[in-house]
């Protein structure tokens, strides 16, 4: 399971970078380079998410790491074998930032985030995500950062109206983009941190059907198809009366002239007429009229 959020925060890392360093920590690197080295510390872990801040004095550069994670733990041995292993490749100096989305609102472990050794002294940086106010993110003109929100501080504010809002946001950025559906997933995804699950789940069906509604090619041929089926049944009424013109059939079904005659002709072939015994019948019908 931490396999899902660890990947959705890999997929959103590039477009969440700059934004989080500068509403959460109140950086603005002056450039972000990659880094070319692969540092790999084990088979199964790697040292993910590292960029190179570049400035004019390339003296002042130094690497910058961010992670994120769910569980409560003592991160200090694994970021020092980090620290260690960067500066050893590189010879810059790395800070470290750690972005913890678990359940817990005041975690114990994860916030141990100083080392203390003889001649060493490592410190790293901890952001509790819950202890962060949704409006943060909610607000946000990118979409990686609306789907944060999930796992912010809500307040006084109802779950479900919080999750409408994510929603809402999100169809408002992409308006209607296919992508809305990679998010919502997202979202379904991160839910699971905070147990709202199902009340996600009703929120995206909710606004599924609406969406499809605005959006769905299909829908919106049959709602077309649908409304065109009972002009006709109205002009077939209407021309059963005989009591009004073409003219005024045309101007209460809110067709053309061309298109109702069109009709006309099909319906009186489907009552047995020829094309040209129906175009007769309707010239005949018309001139009453005149």
């Amino acid at each position: 399971m931490a396999n899902n959020y660890d990947r959705i925060f890999k997929e959103n890392i590039e477009s969440l970078l700059l934004p989080l360093l500068n509403k959460l920590l109140g950086l603005k690197p002056p450039k972000l380079a990659p880094i070319d080295a692969k540092m790999q510390v084990t088979q199964e872990a790697e040292m993910d998410h590292i960029r190179r801040v570049v400035h004019d004095d390339p003296e002042k550069d130094y690497g910058l790491q961010i992670e994120f994670h769910i569980t409560d733990e003592d991160l200090r041995k694994r970021n020092l074998l980090h620290y260690a292993l960067f500066h050893h490749i590189t010879g810059l100096p790395l800070r470290q930032i750690v972005i913890y989305g678990g359940t817990l609102a005041n975690p114990n472990h994860i916030h141990q985030n100083q080392l203390t050794l003889s001649g060493l002294d490592l410190e790293y940086e901890v952001i509790v995500l819950k202890q962060i106010p949704k409006e943060k993110f909610l607000h946000s003109e990118i979409p990686e950062e609306v789907v944060l929100a999930i796992l912010c501080d809500f307040g006084e504010d109802d779950p479900a109206k919080v999750v409408r809002d994510i929603l809402y946001n999100l169809k408002r950025i992409l308006r209607k983009s296919n992508r809305i559906k990679k998010f919502q997933k997202q979202l379904l995804i991160l839910s699971r941190l905070r147990k709202m699950e199902l009340i996600v789940k009703t929120e995206v069906e909710a606004m599924t059907i609406h969406y499809d509604i605005e959006t769905d090619g299909l829908f919106l041929k049959g709602i077309e198809e649908g409304i065109e089926l009972e002009k006709q049944m109205f002009v077939q009424k209407l021309w059963s009366l005989q009591e009004f013109s073409l003219e005024k059939i045309a101007l209460l079904v809110d067709l053309s002239p061309e298109r109702l005659l069109e009709i006309l002709r099909a319906y009186l072939q489907t009552e047995g007429q020829t094309e040209a015994e129906a175009i007769l019948t309707i010239e005949a019908y018309q001139a009453r009229f005149v």
